[in-house]
């Protein structure tokens, strides 16, 4: 893994949260508040802009890597309709023993650059055995 990404931007774009989306995903969910639960967890940050993005900004070798965390911060559900930009970063990379980790945050921010959500992933890369 890239000790020197740290600061990288991995991904960063504007979405739309499409309601015929939202209510996939309520339907995917079905349960009483499905329709709740859908916006507030309408993406995988570090993914949005594909994994490939992510495993050429970290020189990861994904048949080595295991997903070690992920924590969801919300400020605020997001609204059907609404633009919001997605920025991928990453925040930290390190060693430990053989193991290699990166942690990555994604804020969601709204068009009047508010913080909507915050997501910190953390990723582990094993070292060969």
């Amino acid at each position: 893994m890239r000790k020197d990404a740290v600061g990288d931007v991995v991904y960063e774009a504007k979405m739309r949260v499409e309601p015929v989306k939202l209510a996939e995903l309520t339907a995917a969910i079905g349960t009483e508040t499905a329709s709740e639960t859908a916006r507030i967890v309408p993406w995988f940050g570090v993914t949005i802009g594909g994994d490939q993005r992510l495993v050429d900004t970290l020189d990861m070798d994904l048949s080595r890597a295991l997903l070690a965390g992920h924590r969801y911060d919300w400020h605020r559900p997001v609204e059907p309709g609404e633009e919001i930009q997605a920025r991928v970063t990453v925040d930290q990379v390190f060693s430990k023993g053989d193991n290699d980790f990166a942690v990555l945050t994604t804020e969601f921010r709204d068009a009047a650059n508010e913080l909507v959500q915050t997501q910190t992933t953390t990723f582990i890369e094993r070292g060969v055995a």
